[in-house]
């Protein structure tokens, strides 16, 4: 009896106890949801030779033109921060193998000495398992399972948070540069304008009032063009933390900005896809099943401790005695009340998160579209009418200026708003891509993209905009005013 019962207990440890957490669990399934939904990769840092030729692609990277696609896919394989993110795996895993792993055994020994020289001393040996815990082990493993798939999700979703983060920074940098090149434009015409207004000046055709307005202009030109320099500069820093750089090195990146599809997907498509797939909606749908594992598991939580064993003593007439062994724990004080409630308060709350969770992407779908077609329309006013009209402007005055019909002031005044024109068209476009990939961040993936495709501009972005003035070297005179 003694020996099977002891034989029952190493067995028990035999089984629970070959379980280990390996390292990378759960990333394969994080790397097939990230490559259908972005067509990237993701790597964990884990110091292995695939580490490595990650490490080297990035550089190789870097040494090329990136597009959007390619900033974020350096990020997923060097932010450090999701890197971080990755050890929640991990940690959920290793909480998986630990709810699999029965308690220890209990060994426990008693010696006692008899008064007489001439005794023995009396010895007592036990060990004894807790029984209960084998029987709440398998309903432990499933509440673990379910929160290593929670993990999972909830690190999925970061995955897809993190790249629609470097795609938007991409974007603005990618703005920023076209407006930088824009005011550089405006700052060359308002300082042909104000060395002009000093020829004119110092012959007596303007007053102190225009010349004041022309050099004014060009400080504000030399303003606008300062602030757009640092904007360039603080998001090609952002953007370059968000890749996981600790230095900033000469990458560079496109310059032309993409087209606009020819539609977009409709508000109740964009709606269905989002509840589908969010994986942060998974993650709390998973999160509500794991709760409901947990509340189950209290409720059996509440049986009385029992351990059973094995218990062998040595009396001091030498006769020894041998047999089970049993404790009951008497749930007279402690009956897991608050435990019980608890667990189901937590269910509820999670209940109500995941539909507080539901009208939220509702909400953040509708909002988002409206944005993106807002700026879509914008964009399009820009180039079929705003952008042609402002063409026509300049060329009008281009005609008056050579027929001496308006001064040179007119003329440049016209180039610059047409310069401007371009600027708040390539602002727009700018403002769409980071709407569109907000959108494709509350909806959970990648939009397709319809064909055909409408072109950026009626004019191309890759060509300088506006022709630089020409400026004679003498005034006409039929612009008189003198000093004021």
């Amino acid at each position: 009896m003694k020996y099977s019962l002891f034989m029952a207990i190493a067995g028990l440890g035999l089984l629970s106890g070959c379980a280990t957490a390996s390292a990378g669990a759960g990333l394969h399934e994080i790397s097939q949801t990230v490559e259908q939904r972005t067509g990237l990769s993701v790597r964990w840092n884990q110091g292995t030779a695939e580490d490595r030729q990650a490490e080297e692609k990035v550089q190789s990277m870097l040494q090329q033109e990136l597009t959007a696609d390619a900033t974020v896919q350096i990020a997923l394989l060097n932010n450090p921060s999701l890197q971080a993110v990755f050890e929640e795996l991990g940690i959920a895993q290793a909480d998986l193998v630990q709810a699999g792993l029965l308690k220890n055994p209990v060994f426990a020994g008693h010696v006692r000495f008899p008064d007489k020289s001439a005794d023995v001393a009396n010895t007592e040996v036990s060990v004894s398992q807790d029984f209960t815990d084998i029987f709440l082990r398998p309903l432990r493993k499933k509440v673990a399972a379910a929160q290593f798939e929670q993990s999972k999700l909830e690190t999925g979703h970061a995955v897809l948070k993190v790249a629609a983060e470097v795609s938007s920074a991409y974007y603005t940098l990618q703005g920023a540069e076209h407006t930088q090149r824009m005011l550089g434009t405006i700052l060359q015409a308002a300082r042909a304008a104000a060395e002009l207004a000093d020829r004119q000046y110092a012959a007596g055709n303007i007053s102190d009032l225009e010349l004041a307005n022309q050099k004014a202009a060009y400080e504000q030109a030399v303003t606008n063009l300062t602030r757009a320099k640092a904007e360039v500069l603080t998001d090609r820093e952002r953007l370059n933390n968000l890749m996981g750089l600790a230095v900033s090195p000469a990458w560079t990146i496109s310059e032309q900005l993409p087209p606009l599809p020819a539609t977009e997907p409709p508000f109740e498509e964009l709606e269905r896809r989002a509840l589908s797939q969010r994986l942060d909606l998974a993650a709390v749908r998973q999160e509500v099943r794991a709760l409901e594992q947990t509340v189950s598991l209290s409720r059996r939580g509440a049986l009385p401790e029992l351990k059973v064993g094995a218990d062998t003593e040595r009396d001091s007439d030498r006769s020894r005695v041998t047999g089970p062994s049993w404790e009951v724990e008497l749930p007279v004080f402690d009956r897991r009340q608050g435990q019980k409630a608890k667990a189901e308060a937590k269910l509820r709350q999670s209940r109500r998160r995941l539909s507080a969770l539901e009208n939220q992407v509702r909400y953040e779908v509708r909002t988002t579209l409206n944005q993106l077609l807002v700026d879509r329309q914008l964009i399009e006013q820009y180039r079929d009418s705003i952008i042609p009209l402002k063409e026509k402007i300049v060329q009008e005055s281009q005609k008056n200026y050579n027929f001496m019909l308006i001064g040179v002031f007119q003329l440049l005044q016209a180039k610059q708003e047409e310069v401007g024109a371009y600027k708040e068209y390539i602002e727009a476009f700018r403002d769409y891509w980071n709407a569109r990939t907000e959108l494709e961040r509350v909806v959970g993936g990648r939009l397709p993209i319809s064909e055909p495709i409408i072109q950026p501009a009626a004019a191309s972005l890759e060509k300088p905009i506006v022709q630089e003035a020409v400026i004679p070297e003498k005034t006409h005179a039929h612009r008189h005013g003198g000093h004021s």
